[in-house]
């Protein structure tokens, strides 16, 4: 039989109203304590002296909760990544940062993680002084996953300690990004991406080689940096690479055996033929395939796109097929 949840005291249930949550600093704790010893006293003693010192300090307190509520509802937060991210790796993030009040700046406001959602996701804070009225900044930051998949970003508040520091007013953002996250990538070199076969994850295929300089070509986007002619580039101010006579197809075909998402065993191996992956494309003229359970699941490719469509399979393989 389950038993009935207890309801939470009132302050706290006011406090944390609409989507925000109120904390009370270590200065604000000390002040509140003044502020009461200092009424208790003027009560007693019926010193006016004390009575306009005690309402000075109230109206303090309540003129700072109100400067900070209206400082985080004119805060709009967005998390944006600036690159892949790949699980139990610091990624760039992008936080963009607006004020909604045409007319009045926002002063000291910080985007941070929700410290009332229990994950092992996390991202850095950020901070900014200031953001004129109606404008935006944008601030850069890193988030750190901890598994591959699709998964939202950690869940973001606006908060603010203006103008006193004696509460931390937060506000949920709301909405988060849900972004495909990558499996970690180790450094390994490309003949571990041929000889191993450790584990559930194993490759087959032959080193790259080049074969007689053919010519130069323009450069594309894909195109290993290491193949750049730099005299050429010097002479012609535009990017150029080096072309070679093939020597025939040279190809690797990750194994990679049947398995279920959160498994440490299947977890390695995915991280492994994921690095090996890298690893291979990373080499000119080297084409990369992947067999999962035995079956062709990514044909053989190469390029900066065939490594995309690599990693987001690899993102979600093992995943348990969604029930119709």
């Amino acid at each position: 039989m389950s038993s009935a949840r207890k309801p939470q005291p009132l302050l706290r249930r006011l406090l944390r109203a609409r989507g925000r949550s109120l904390e009370i600093t270590r200065a604000g704790w000390l002040f509140i304590v003044l502020t009461l010893t200092v009424g208790f006293a003027a009560v007693n003693s019926g010193s006016n002296l004390l009575h306009i010192v005690f309402g000075a300090q109230m109206a303090l307190i309540i003129g700072s909760g109100a400067l900070s509520e209206t400082t985080v509802a004119r805060a709009r937060a967005r998390r944006v990544p600036a690159a892949a991210i790949h699980a139990k790796t610091p990624c760039p993030v992008r936080v963009e940062l607006s004020n909604a009040d045409p007319r009045r700046d926002l002063l000291s406001v910080s985007v941070e993680d929700d410290d009332r959602r229990l994950t092992e996701d996390r991202c850095d804070p950020v901070f900014t002084v200031r953001v004129p009225p109606g404008g935006r900044t944008t601030l850069h930051t890193t988030v750190t996953m901890d598994r591959r998949g699709r998964h939202p970003l950690p869940a973001a508040v606006v908060a603010t300690r203006f103008p006193f520091g004696l509460f931390i007013k937060r506000r949920e953002v709301g909405e988060t990004t849900t972004v495909t996250v990558y499996p970690r990538i180790d450094a390994v070199p490309v003949h571990a991406g041929i000889d191993e076969r450790a584990g559930q994850g194993e490759a087959s295929g032959r080193t790259a080689r080049f074969g007689e300089f053919f010519g130069l070509r323009e450069y594309r986007d894909g195109d290993d940096p290491r193949r750049i002619h730099w005299p050429a580039v010097a002479r012609l101010g535009r990017p150029v690479v080096r072309e070679h006579e093939a020597l025939g197809d040279t190809e690797i075909v990750l194994e990679l055996g049947a398995g279920t998402t959160g498994d440490p065993a299947f977890e390695a191996a995915v991280e492994r033929a994921a690095s090996q992956a890298v690893a291979a494309l990373h080499e000119p003229g080297l084409a990369v395939g992947l067999r999962y359970d035995r079956a062709l699941a990514i044909p053989l490719g190469t390029g900066a796109q065939h490594r995309r469509v690599l990693l987001e399979y690899l993102a979600v393989v093992g995943e348990p097929e969604p029930s119709r």
